[in-house]
């Protein structure tokens, strides 16, 4: 039964983070109150945040028996891919301010492809990507495996949704960018032309 609500939860959660994410429930809160604007994207990460520490508090506290030994080189890969995931979501963060990514700021509106933006379009997808492998490396039971499963199905439908924001927002620029870099996966080769320079 546990597990079924876990599963639910992830469903609802990843519902309303594209309902509220979306520019039409933006536009409706700010119709009916005047000023909504301001104060959306705090309301907005507050139940992303809240949420996501409910389900994982939901995942952890479910107990299931492991599917493999967690010891050794599984250990190493878990603190890898989460290091890695970190420092992918960590540099994608330097290309924005981060008072008007909490919702503390205004947001710019210029569209960005300096820093770790030329090598891949959604580096924070690509980060939970590495995280969530971590993730199910160091806890591999079946609560972790339905959150891990959640979040990669939720994933292209977040890119799909976010892309179709960013082209209505930057219309060809933005589709002539993303042409020329990957979505989540940087090409090998853009590393060595980069270093090259």
């Amino acid at each position: 039964m546990n597990l079924y609500m876990l599963g639910v939860g992830w469903i609802v959660y990843f519902s309303l983070h594209s309902v509220l994410a979306s520019q039409s429930v933006k536009r409706d809160a700010e119709r009916l109150w005047k000023g909504a604007g301001r104060y959306y994207r705090i309301f907005y990460n507050s139940v992303a945040v809240v949420g996501l520490v409910a389900l994982l508090m939901l995942n952890g506290a479910l107990q299931s028996p492991y599917y493999f030994d967690r010891e050794g080189w599984v250990r190493f890969l878990s603190l890898v891919f989460t290091t890695f995931g970190v420092m992918t979501i960590q540099l994608a963060f330097r290309q924005y301010k981060l008072k008007a990514f909490l919702g503390f700021g205004e947001e710019e509106g210029v569209m960005k492809i300096q820093g770790i933006l030329k090598w891949v379009r959604h580096p924070i997808y690509s980060g939970i990507i590495l995280v969530t492998l971590g993730f199910f490396l160091f806890i591999p039971n079946l609560p972790t495996l339905v959150t891990c499963a959640s979040i990669f199905l939720y994933l292209p439908v977040g890119i799909y949704l976010e892309e179709k924001k960013l082209i209505a927002y930057f219309g060809q620029d933005y589709l002539d960018y993303r042409k020329r870099v990957p979505m989540v996966l940087p090409r090998l080769s853009a590393f060595f032309i980069d270093s090259g320079r």
